[in-house]
């Protein structure tokens, strides 16, 4: 599998304003622990939408790519990768599960290097680190599946690291969430 050499993706310029959707450049080949996805469905939480408002301060990593939680498939892997294949659906995620932990990708934007992390999913691939991305069934709903990657992990922690619910014990939950979660089908 050839890399793309160019895609489309949100970027974060500036907080409390619009992403800038623009094209940028891709790395020419996959590093060690790498895995290139095409994106399928991606979503955001409150958590980044606090890194657009600017919620926590300032932002050393600007400009940067956003986006934690995705489903899509694998084009293709790097050296050392075991827990995935080329064509397999995955689901990613911010936090760390099985396989190397590979180097954050070097994409370009107007020739300079972009900020992006382990995984960024707001655009139309990603070079993410083997150990966070996760295969899963072919017959999965990928939309439902984006889910898996941030909100339901981070839901099942609050449950059990703060609220510190055992099995058989029961809960109830009132008042509005504060999780905004925007799903879109990815038209970048």
């Amino acid at each position: 599998m050839i890399i793309p050499k160019i895609m489309k993706a949100a970027i974060l310029v500036e907080q409390r304003k619009p992403l800038v959707i623009d094209v940028i450049e891709l790395p020419t080949s996959l590093e060690i622990g790498q895995v290139l996805v095409q994106i399928h469905y991606s979503g955001i939480c409150g958590s980044q939408l606090g890194e657009i408002d600017g919620a926590k301060g300032s932002d050393a990593y600007l400009p940067h790519l956003l986006g934690h939680e995705a489903s899509g498939t694998v084009l293709a892997i790097g050296p050392g990768v075991k827990q995935v294949k080329a064509d397999d659906l995955v689901v990613l995620h911010w936090r760390k599960g099985l396989g190397i932990e590979g180097d954050p990708p070097q994409y370009l934007w107007n020739g300079e290097k972009l900020n992006a992390g382990w995984i960024a999913t707001f655009n139309e691939y990603a070079i993410v680190s083997e150990n966070r991305v996760t295969a899963i069934p072919r017959d999965s709903d990928l939309e439902v599946a984006a889910l898996f990657g941030c909100a339901v992990t981070t839901g099942f922690g609050v449950i059990e690291n703060n609220a510190q619910v055992r099995i058989g014990e029961s809960v109830v939950v009132f008042g509005q969430a504060v999780w905004a979660l925007i799903w879109f089908k990815l038209h970048l």
